[in-house]
């Protein structure tokens, strides 16, 4: 895999936001395959289409890509604060690659952060542009990585390393069943996640998360069956290859 963008195709534009964007996707579509698929290619979209900037030419797994030189701890920056949300809602949300390179644009990191877990809390509105914007008036919004739990995130590209394919894919790929379930029930099956890697254990007892039912209940206030929803999850995430079930309330991770 070449690791190093090509700069000269973003001559011809004088701004640096548009040589950033043209010079990042055409390096990611020369080199970048599908994480949701066997395929090897990924397709770039028209330029300004709603939430994503490439498409999987087999799958039709949307990705929207961002450049940076500093990884962000908390905010990215994004477009559309009504788009994104809606293609959230519509299950229509792309998983987000987030490029990480040098100043001579090497590529240093590639993560992708799966769609299954853009949830409406992870998108930040912004104020309105203000009247001397060129865009005056659009709310755009910004995406909280910091709300993003921890396994959102799939390596593709570490320390200048690309990780092995099927690797990518597998861990990638587990997590494609939660894109045929609504927002509400993708929210429960990640918060039922993060929390039971709060634990800080690879191995964990079902009355653990009982004890812990307050946290549910205080995002899901109106839910008056916790514990019945915790062991339902728990049940999706062993489904899904996340959890093994060792029997007697007694869990374990994968990985």
């Amino acid at each position: 895999m070449n690791l190093q963008c090509d700069q000269a195709v973003g001559t011809r534009f004088k701004s640096r936001s548009q040589q950033s964007r043209v010079i990042s996707e055409s390096w990611y579509g020369e080199t970048l395959y599908c994480f949701a698929c066997d395929s090897d290619e990924v397709k770039k979209l028209p330029n300004n289409t709603r939430h994503a900037d490439f498409v999987c030419p087999k799958c039709g797994h949307l990705y929207e890509l961002k450049t940076v030189q500093k990884r962000p701890k908390t905010t990215l920056p994004d477009g559309s604060f009504s788009q994104m949300i809606e293609g959230i809602q519509q299950g229509k949300a792309p998983s987000l690659c987030l490029l990480e390179r040098s100043a001579d644009w090497h590529v240093r990191a590639l993560n992708a952060f799966h769609s299954s877990f853009l949830l409406p809390h992870v998108i930040e509105k912004r104020p309105p542009l203000s009247e001397l914007a060129k865009r005056k008036g659009a709310v755009l919004c910004n995406i909280r990585m910091d709300r993003i739990t921890a396994d959102a995130e799939v390596g593709i590209i570490r320390q200048s390393s690309p990780l092995p394919v099927p690797e990518v894919r597998r861990r990638f790929q587990r997590f494609l069943p939660l894109n045929q379930k609504s927002p509400e029930a993708r929210g429960w099956t990640v918060l039922t996640l993060a929390t039971t890697r709060s634990l800080g254990t690879t191995a964990f007892e079902l009355a653990d998360l009982y004890a812990l039912e307050g946290q549910f209940a205080a995002v899901y206030p109106e839910n008056r069956h916790i514990r019945d929803k915790i062991r339902q999850q728990l049940q999706v995430l062993r489904d899904m290859g996340v959890l093994e079930f060792l029997g007697q309330g007694s869990y374990r991770f994968l990985d």
